[in-house]
């Protein structure tokens, strides 16, 4: 296995892949998933004004300190602009998110008054300057950042930058994804299956797990293991996105002619066949700024090696950091027994800090996929795993 290379090296390869990537502004509602490629800065103070962070009474402390006799003769509303000066023994009733009124420093939240007569009477308690109320600039001030580079866009972020009055923001552009799929024996579900036939299922697996990276496919094409079809539809669909997905057809065998085809359409090799299992006949190449990425035909190891390079690197044109380091060391619920010097693959459930790796292992099984919440990497020579030895885990 002299020309086969690690996993480490095929990671390595695939991080110096990633830069200089083209980016977009767009607005903050469609920016969902998204990485951003320049820092946000606030344009004003939030909150904007000094206001309250709940429903009751606007005075002021020293009036408790004085044990004064406190009048409510005010009433301040949400969005009211046109504010009263409350003067010594005055205050005023106040709502969430209302300005604070000069004269007023605290607010007493309105389960701890009586009103009688429009004279606050305070229950027996701790009461502090400031309590209830928040800060102009308490969130952020003016100039401050409110996401740096290469920060992946959530609900929360967008929420956030909306109450900055932000509309728009500069994101890296997501890169564009097609699949070839490649097998004779392949028939679409829902049709009747002949002897020597199977249901084709690896365009949807990698379709749904790019949807989960907010990836839209380009395109699905299936084609037969005919090698003037294979090199056509590869030269054919490679310049229409930055990412062709094939499946099938990178192996040795007689009808294996994905390999060749991406020779002859001149794509750079950057790496073919890894110390791993499964998905040993794994191909990364590129030309130009197009890559591909040749996976095995079995269905799970499709999908480990979607999950374990496909996926990072994604991630990572998106814009995100660290793609290789998302791991978490847990321990083996139980001994596992490792029958080569390769780096194994294993799908496992990961609960409490403690990972099972699952039966049904071989790469044409996909019901361990299906309950799977993790894959468990372990490396090493041919050994026993002990229980309890910690092993690395990518949540899945």
């Amino acid at each position: 296995m002299s020309n086969f290379i690690t996993v480490d090296e095929s990671r390595t390869i695939i991080l110096k892949e990633i830069n200089g990537r083209p980016f977009i502004e767009k607005r903050i509602e469609d920016a969902l998933h998204d990485y951003s490629a320049k820092r946000v800065y606030a344009p004003i103070d939030v909150p904007n004004f000094t206001n309250s962070a709940m429903d009751g009474y606007a005075l002021s402390y020293q009036d408790i300190e004085d044990d004064k006799e406190i009048k409510v003769i005010y009433t301040i509303q949400a969005g009211q602009t046109e504010l009263p000066i409350l003067e010594s023994g005055e205050a005023a009733r106040i709502f969430t998110g209302a300005m604070i009124p000069a004269g007023a420093d605290m607010v007493v939240m309105q389960e701890k008054v009586k009103v009688e007569n429009n004279i606050l009477h305070l229950q027996e308690g701790n009461y502090n300057k400031g309590d209830n109320i928040r800060l102009q600039g308490s969130q952020a001030k003016i100039g401050d950042i409110l996401i740096a580079e290469n920060t992946r866009i959530t609900p929360a972020s967008i929420g956030m930058l909306a109450g900055f009055g932000i509309e728009k923001i500069t994101v890296f552009l997501p890169p564009k994804v097609g699949i070839i799929v490649t097998g004779n024996e392949l028939v679409p579900a829902g049709n009747p299956l002949k002897k020597g036939q199977i249901y084709e299922s690896n365009s949807l697996t990698l379709r749904s797990a790019l949807k989960e990276l907010g990836i839209e496919t380009q395109f699905i094409v299936k084609i037969s293991d005919d090698q003037d079809e294979t090199f056509c539809e590869i030269k054919k669909r490679l310049t229409e996105v930055d990412i062709l997905l094939l499946t099938g057809g990178i192996s040795v065998g007689d009808y294996d002619f994905v390999k060749d085809s991406l020779e002859k359409v001149e794509i750079t090799q950057l790496f073919y066949k890894l110390q791993q299992k499964p998905g040993k006949p794994l191909y990364f190449g590129k030309r130009n700024n197009h890559y591909v990425f040749a996976l095995p035909g079995n269905p799970s190891s499709v999908l480990t090696c979607f999950y374990q390079y496909v996926s990072p690197f994604i991630k990572g044109l998106k814009g995100e950091k660290n793609i290789f380091k998302d791991y978490e060391e847990v321990s083996l619920s139980k001994e596992y027994d490792k029958k080569n010097k390769l780096t194994n693959f294993l799908k496992g459930y990961l609960e409490n800090g403690i990972v099972t790796v699952l039966s049904s292992q071989e790469s044409y099984k996909m019901n361990s996929f299906s309950t799977a919440n993790c894959i468990v990497e372990i490396t090493g020579d041919e050994r026993t795993v002990a229980k309890g030895e910690k092993v690395k885990v990518w949540r899945i």
